[in-house]
């Protein structure tokens, strides 16, 4: 059996399109035709042309250089040298990254474009160098609409995450000794990892080869909508995808384990998953294995349902604010249990304790409570701390604020997002089905060989 055949052999359901661009055609077909849809694309049309999507205030807004940012930037950067009669190069690079030199072409453009700036009330956010909905529309195509709250609220975990879709880093020996500050391959004796179960971390999501599995149903996603894609880019190595897709948990770790002690291949391998991660065919698998019901999707939607429960009290849908917020911690850890109902009735009682209402960001903050993450407990205060620090009725501590600072320094608001604004339902995705497939021993000896015995035994750094 070829490798491409084995790639053949598995079959997922539910999705049966014959491209993944059109399993979202159809799935946005049916949010067209539903209620819902139709009031946010309602809302959408009637937006205020002066509303902000984004907002530089010292700390650059990172949503990735393969975002629908990064073409905006390319319209801006070419629109403001025509108006001055600059190089479109002199403002950098169109990188996804919104910072000093994006707000400088702003303005630049905006002096030939009075009318962008009309209307009451004072000064337009726009003479700020700020993105906005007219803005924005002023430069793109109708194809290209403004990015709505839920994708921005992706983009900011894109911006805490830090790592891009062409980003692969192996996670075999990675920690370094405490004794000696060396890591393994840089000759240290001992093997060291903080994360033994990842083995390979991939993009924005943190997408693993490990207990996870996410690298390789993303693999089996992009070639079953656009087969061939994985020998195109992989070359020599795709036949070892294809047995890291079905390999069972002890051939995935030795597969990658021979490949990253390697030193050629390591970098070959990080080579071609940059040149992968950069497809937009394989950027859409990769978002829909995490908007599937199975996994960061469903941890949103869990968020969703507990909010649902508490609309006859609250009486609203979560806030743009909240949203984020959900994202956020369905990505990094601190999402609800599968079991809502405890959560439910200790949050019931908390926003029906007295007869004020808890504030969006009151609220956030009791979830944050009672939801801890497991790992990284500073980390995880400080981005909380973004989906607070916009609430004036929320109280943080000054070390809260200090760590934030220290963080990141983000605010939800940053990213145009509101809690006077709210979001209905949150879209997720079938699940891939991936977890149902009998995996095998597909590793070689050669591999088993070629792979220190002491990689597979790390020490806690």
């Amino acid at each position: 059996m070829t490798g491409l055949s084995l790639i053949g052999t598995i079959h997922f359901h539910p999705v049966r399109r014959s491209t993944i661009k059109g399993v979202r055609i159809f799935a946005i077909l049916g949010l067209l035709f539903s209620p819902v849809f139709g009031s946010v694309t309602a809302q959408a049309r009637l937006a205020d042309p002066h509303q902000i999507l984004y907002e530089y205030e010292g700390r650059p807004l990172a949503v990735g250089k393969f975002s629908i940012v990064s073409a905006f930037q390319q319209r801006l950067f070419q629109a403001a040298a025509q108006c001055r009669k600059k190089t479109p190069a002199s403002y950098g690079t169109p990188d996804g990254a919104i910072g000093a030199n994006t707000v400088q072409a702003i303005k630049d453009y905006i002096a030939c474009r009075p009318d962008l700036t009309t209307g009451a009330g004072g000064e337009p956010p726009e003479s700020d160098g700020v993105i906005t909905i007219g803005l924005w529309r002023s430069l793109m195509p109708d194809i290209m609409p403004y990015p709505d709250a839920i994708e921005r609220a992706n983009q900011l975990t894109f911006a805490l995450e830090g790592t891009d879709y062409d980003r692969v880093q192996f996670n075999f020996c990675q920690s370094r000794n405490p004794s000696t500050g060396k890591r393994y391959i840089e000759g240290d004796p001992y093997c060291y990892s903080n994360d033994k179960a990842s083995y390979l971390t991939w993009g924005p999501r943190g997408a693993t080869a490990g207990h996870g599995a996410e690298i390789q149903q993303i693999i089996v996603l992009a070639e079953k909508a656009h087969p061939g894609l994985l020998q195109t880019v992989f070359g020599p190595e795709a036949d070892t995808m294809r047995r890291l897709v079905l390999g069972d948990e002890a051939s995935v770790e030795t597969i990658l384990c021979a490949a990253w002690a390697n030193p050629a291949r390591r970098e070959d391998l990080r080579a071609r998953f940059a040149r992968y991660g950069a497809l937009h065919e394989v950027q859409e698998a990769y978002r829909m294995v995490y908007e599937a019901a199975n996994a960061d999707g469903g941890k949103v939607q869990r968020f969703f349902r507990i909010y649902k429960a508490l609309k006859p009290v609250i009486q609203r849908d979560p806030t743009e604010i909240d949203v984020a917020f959900f994202i956020d911690r369905a990505t990094h850890g601190g999402a609800p249990p599968g079991n809502l109902a405890p959560l439910i009735e200790k949050m019931n009682y908390f926003v029906t304790r007295t007869k004020k209402l808890p504030s969006p960001g009151e609220m956030r903050k009791q979830l944050a409570a009672w939801l801890p993450s497991a790992h990284k407990y500073n980390d995880r205060l400080a981005r909380d701390a973004i989906f607070l620090i916009d609430d004036p009725d929320v109280n943080l501590s000054d070390a809260h604020r200090r760590i934030w600072q220290k963080r990141s320094g983000l605010r939800a608001s940053s990213f145009g997002l509101s809690d006077k604004r709210y979001v209905p339902a949150y879209p997720v995705m079938p699940v891939t089905g991936y977890e149902a497939i009998t995996k095998f021993p597909t590793v070689r000896p050669a591999e088993k060989r070629a792979c220190p015995a002491v990689a597979l035994r790390p020490r806690n750094p």
